[in-house]
């Protein structure tokens, strides 16, 4: 036995119970699901920087497909991972197994957790349950197997799905970037652990443990869930305070990015398992609204393929270490324009920021001149440029308008 080994296992023995990792199974409870409602044509893009390549992906999402998953699917799968991997700044691997499965349930698309809690970990908050991914970023090392999944998601294989990765979801069917990249964000710390245990009580939190998005949750007016001179728990109490319409995410990161206000959750006055709290507010932020990817539904025909400043201000409060850069390009005119597919082969969509009245576009190549020029209607929100038959390279397409101009580049392939 090295003297090192002997060492560090001394020093292991000698600490403190607080800071040994320990683990609990989260297969025991249940997973967050999504569902399908109404129908919505609206499509908020992945940050320009993430379409055009420039982004780095900091954090490698390592998915296993079992058997069942179709391989036109792995693609859209792997593309809200990489737009995941893209935000958050972590030196460990996520591992997630994905399935496919006949939910027996058409408004059901797909539901996502955890496959392990961890706690009393150096850099977490002791006593508190954090979801294995997260509480390997903190750490910033492995904590459990290195071939045990981080994340379990189970796709309904019989929802009407669009497999594309360019938003164009056609409006009957199931846009799967967006619901990937929700059922990710679950599986990432956007949960909670409030369940009922009758029809009149609710409890809060795993072994009488909290979960770090527990100790964010608070009624409107200002009373924290996790307060044990404020509630009992369990109690009917606690399901009063979750079945109300008034709860919200407190977290000072996640209020910032609402404006500096609290951010309403999904808080229906029949407690709904697997969705109640565990989602931002369909109200609040509905269909097309930039943080509308965590809430409870997805429209056929809707396409969210970026998490969206309140989600992002939520994992920073959860203590997910993040990487901004990716929504503070050099051109954030792209952004507002959402140019994709980026790079573009034969044609490319042009989302049209809504401020600018009528418009035109000009798309120029490197030496500035002219190559495509159109007029496009008042109101229109979308815009499909014809580039085929353009040469391979970087060109700089310019919107302009009552309300201004727009800049965005695309690259030709």
């Amino acid at each position: 036995m090295s003297r090192l080994f002997l060492l560090t296992l001394i020093l292991f023995l000698l600490a403190p119970p607080s800071l040994r990792a320990q683990g609990e199974d989260y297969g025991a409870y249940y997973g967050i699901t999504c569902a399908t409602r109404d129908t919505a044509e609206v499509f908020r893009p992945a940050p320009a920087a993430f379409l055009n390549g420039s982004a780095v992906v900091n954090t490698v999402f390592e998915l296993s497909f079992t058997d069942e998953v179709p391989a036109v699917a792995q693609a859209a799968i792997r593309f809200a991972a990489d737009v995941w991997g893209s935000y958050l700044d972590s030196p460990v691997p996520v591992r997630v197994t994905v399935d496919w499965a006949d939910r027996m349930d058409n408004r059901l698309l797909a539901s996502a957790g955890p496959s392990t809690l961890f706690r009393d970990f150096i850099g977490g908050e002791p006593g508190v349950w954090y979801p294995v991914a997260l509480a390997e970023a903190v750490a910033g090392r492995d904590l459990n197997a290195t071939d045990d999944a981080d994340i379990n998601v189970t796709a309904n294989s019989t929802a009407n799905w669009y497999f594309g990765t360019d938003g164009q979801t056609p409006r009957n069917r199931i846009d799967l970037v967006s619901v990937m990249l929700h059922e990710l964000g679950h599986g990432l710390g956007f949960l909670s652990s409030v369940d009922t245990i009758n029809d009149d009580q609710l409890s809060v939190g795993f072994g009488g443990r909290f979960i770090v998005y527990d100790l964010s949750l608070e009624t409107d007016d200002g009373v924290p869930l996790t307060d044990p001179g404020l509630f009992t728990n369990p109690s009917s109490e606690l399901l009063m305070a979750v079945s109300n319409n008034n709860l919200v995410f407190a977290g000072p990161e996640a209020r910032q990015a609402n404006g500096n206000a609290d951010v309403p959750l999904f808080a229906p006055a029949t407690f709904d398992v697997g969705s109640s709290v565990s989602h931002l507010s369909e109200s609040r932020y509905p269909p097309g609204t930039e943080n509308a990817l965590m809430t409870p539904f997805l429209s056929a025909g809707e396409a969210v393929h970026d998490p969206g400043p309140v989600t992002l201000g939520l994992f920073a409060d959860l203590g997910w270490p993040l990487d901004l850069t990716l929504t503070a390009t050099s051109e954030p005119t792209a952004a507002d324009l959402g140019l994709y597919p980026n790079p573009a082969r034969d044609h490319l969509t042009v989302i049209l920021p809504p401020r600018l009245g009528a418009r035109t576009q000009v798309l120029y190549d490197a030496s500035g001149r002219a190559v495509r020029r159109g007029t496009l209607p008042p109101g229109q929100a979308r815009a499909t440029l014809d580039v085929s038959g353009l040469a391979p390279g970087l060109y700089v397409l310019r919107l302009s308008g009552a309300g201004g101009h727009r800049t965005g580049r695309v690259l030709v392939r």
